[in-house]
């Protein structure tokens, strides 16, 4: 494991023509000690707006199940968000949820560098470079990014269990809803967030929609346990199969 971010290889090389990667964008609420919890509290930390609750261990989960693969950060969004173009708005967040952040705020261009230097381009450099190791391994690649959201927000409560962000490609996304149909899942595509504005790692990294790619989504609190995490890897492994294997 290295400061940025970890790789987990379950795959048997050159057993199948098929390789998933799991990408978990926001698996940590690691903050270093040098930002001084950014003014935030342990409390605020441990929530939705540190991280995506568990979304690491769903992702690790699944990529054992299927024998795949998955690289995931190892800091917190509120540092730098990966999910983000370097040019968007919400790449440092100075308000999230309605929580002020004030180690964000008025930050100026030396420390976003900084931030941009040390976290965000090393991570998306070596995503990039271990999508491209398992290209010259595999004949088809699909890249999986795992997140979660939370039940309640801005005063609404949200039903869905999972929610199927895509883009440009939507290969994963009608196989996947088929399944989760068939197994009386309530989900939505492209709900809570759509994929069109909030996939860019996916973006960058499947070339726009070149590689098949899916985000899914689930509801955090159907991820707050070990029981529950491990239904969603069954559900999820099951219905991701046929992208692992012959």
């Amino acid at each position: 494991m290295n400061d940025v971010f970890t790789i987990k290889e379950f795959d048997k090389k050159n057993r199948e023509k098929k390789h998933i990667v799991f990408i978990c964008d926001h698996a940590s609420n690691y903050m270093p000690k040098t930002y001084k919890k950014l003014g935030l509290s342990e409390d605020d930390f441990k929530s939705h707006i540190s991280w995506d609750i568990g979304a690491k261990e769903l992702c690790i989960g699944i990529a054992e199940r299927l024998d795949q693969s998955c690289f995931f950060s190892n800091f917190s969004r509120l540092l730098i968000d990966p999910n983000r173009c370097e040019f968007s708005s919400e790449l440092i967040m100075e308000d999230s949820c309605g929580i002020r952040v004030p180690g964000n705020k008025n930050l100026n261009l030396k420390d976003k560098k900084k931030r941009l230097t040390e976290y965000y381009y090393p991570y998306h450099k070596s995503l990039g470079n271990y999508v491209k190791k398992k290209q010259n391994i595999y004949k088809e690649i699909s890249l999986v990014s795992i997140h979660s959201f939370t039940q309640n927000y801005q005063k609404q409560k949200r039903g869905i269990e999972i929610g199927l962000l895509w883009n440009r490609n939507m290969k994963m996304l009608l196989s996947i809803q088929k399944k989760l149909q068939k197994k009386r899942i309530f989900f939505a595509s492209n709900l809570p967030y759509s994929g069109f504005f909030y996939n860019y790692t996916l973006d960058r990294h499947s070339k726009d929609g070149l590689l098949n790619n899916i985000s899914i989504e689930i509801r955090n609190d159907l991820l707050c346990n070990r029981k529950r995490i491990n239904k969603y890897i069954e559900l999820l492994s099951e219905v991701l199969r046929e992208f692992a294997y012959d």
